[in-house]
């Protein structure tokens, strides 16, 4: 693993950014930019986990760390789950922001991550491309598990089962992503080549494995049980179950996608 320093004085920070970047190069400054915007440099810490890009992604990392002190640049081949779990064991805050690399955050999330520390405490938030987790509570649920597919819905269920999940279906931020590979379907981001699409799909299908004792749950009815208004915007639609496809039917489709793609 390979890190630059920041600075020590990160003792009065209010929370800490945690998050992962893998071949994000297209989106990467725009979203630093973004995240920079919202808050003063010594408000907050910002930890990012690199899953050995294969784009300029480090470069920029590196670039934007020489001006910003608060910011630690990880690299380590990892999963998502294991990069944030990674940059979590790196942190400092009370409370930890989840963000995505691909995506350029709204100002609006500035107001939901300040009502989240003063309304929610003792809960986790998330909103679309953002999340709010009180250190508490990671910690007591083991943190991210190690997985590609489904990570933070896994992370989120086992909150719900302690009671401390909250959900704010209202988007925080523009997420630059191929239409055709949101959700479920990333292993065909162009990101990819066809070896890694496969390897991809594979990994998703473990990932579902793992989480396969969740899937007794009424998720509609935990989502909908749970949700929250802050104020921030119209409700938008989120958090839809993935259609029940049979299992041979659904790894066919996906094999001749990435076969097309």
């Amino acid at each position: 693993m390979d890190a630059w320093n920041r600075s020590e004085d990160m003792n009065n920070i209010k929370f800490s950014v945690c998050t992962t970047n893998y071949n994000c190069a297209h989106a990467l400054r725009k979203h630093l930019d973004s995240v920079y915007s919202l808050f003063d440099d010594g408000d907050f810490e910002y930890i990012v986990v690199d899953n050995k890009s294969k784009d300029n992604s480090m470069e920029i990392l590196k670039e934007y760390k020489k001006d910003h002190k608060n910011m630690l640049v990880l690299s380590q081949k990892c999963t998502m789950g294991r990069g944030r779990q990674i940059a979590f064991g790196h942190s400092k805050g009370r409370h930890i922001v989840v963000v995505d690399t691909d995506t350029i955050y709204y100002s609006k999330c500035k107001d939901f991550i300040e009502i989240c520390l003063e309304q929610y405490p003792n809960f986790a938030v998330q909103a679309i491309f953002c999340g709010v987790f009180p250190r508490e509570i990671w910690e007591r649920i083991g943190g991210r598990r190690d997985m590609n597919f489904k990570e933070d819905f896994d992370m989120w269920m086992r909150i719900w089962e302690m009671d401390k999940m909250k959900w704010y279906p209202v988007s925080m931020g523009e997420n630059i992503k191929e239409g055709t590979a949101s959700a479920g379907m990333d292993y065909l981001s162009s990101r990819y080549g066809k070896f890694e699409k496969f390897s991809r799909l594979i990994r998703r299908e473990i990932d579902l494995f793992k989480t396969r004792r969740i899937n007794k749950y009424d998720f509609s009815s935990a989502y909908r049980n749970n949700i929250i208004d802050l104020g921030l915007g119209e409700e938008e639609r989120w958090f839809g179950e993935y259609p029940d496809i049979p299992w041979p039917v659904k790894v066919t489709r996906d094999i001749i996608r990435i076969l097309k793609s």
